[in-house]
């Protein structure tokens, strides 16, 4: 294979480490609860070489993150059940079951269940690796605050 070929299969992932086929159950994967929303873990750069995660969380009504930006990954997300206000950049809008939203990295954004019960949406994150930050700030008690938030994650690249 010629040195072009191999660098335009390394650019198109064809190179990439393989991993395994993951199926997951409904109800399956390993579960917890971060600052009051429930994460089901689908995916995790562990069993994916590192290429994404894929996580499902219930959020309770009026629950959200603050606005933030993430330096290092994109993200996508696909509302299953219930209603989110999506900020995003300077745009901010409702939406429900069914919608999407694609973030690319270091573009501001936040979410919140504005649905009088609980909503679940699922989201990917690439490249994986942030369910190791959301595990930390679980395992957290009481629960962190920003500056500490912050520094979790550093600890968590």
């Amino acid at each position: 294979m010629s040195e072009a070929k191999m660098r335009v299969d390394a650019i198109a992932g064809v190179a990439a480490p393989p991993f395994h086929p993951i199926l997951t159950d409904a109800g399956g994967g390993p579960t917890f609860t971060m600052l009051g929303t429930t994460m089901r873990m689908l995916a995790t750069a562990a069993g994916t070489a590192g290429r994404y995660s894929v996580i499902e969380q219930i959020t309770p009504p009026g629950w959200g993150p603050p606005r933030h930006i993430h330096s290092r990954e994109d993200e996508i997300f696909y509302i299953l059940d219930g209603s989110y206000e999506l900020h995003v950049g300077d745009e901010r809008r409702t939406v429900s079951a069914g919608a999407s939203a694609i973030l690319p990295r270091n573009i501001p954004h936040g979410f919140r269940n504005v649905a009088s019960t609980p909503s679940r949406l699922v989201f990917v994150i690439t490249p994986g690796g942030l369910e190791e930050y959301f595990l930390a700030v679980a395992k957290c008690s009481p629960a962190p605050n920003p500056p500490q938030l912050v520094e979790l994650e550093d600890r968590s690249a």
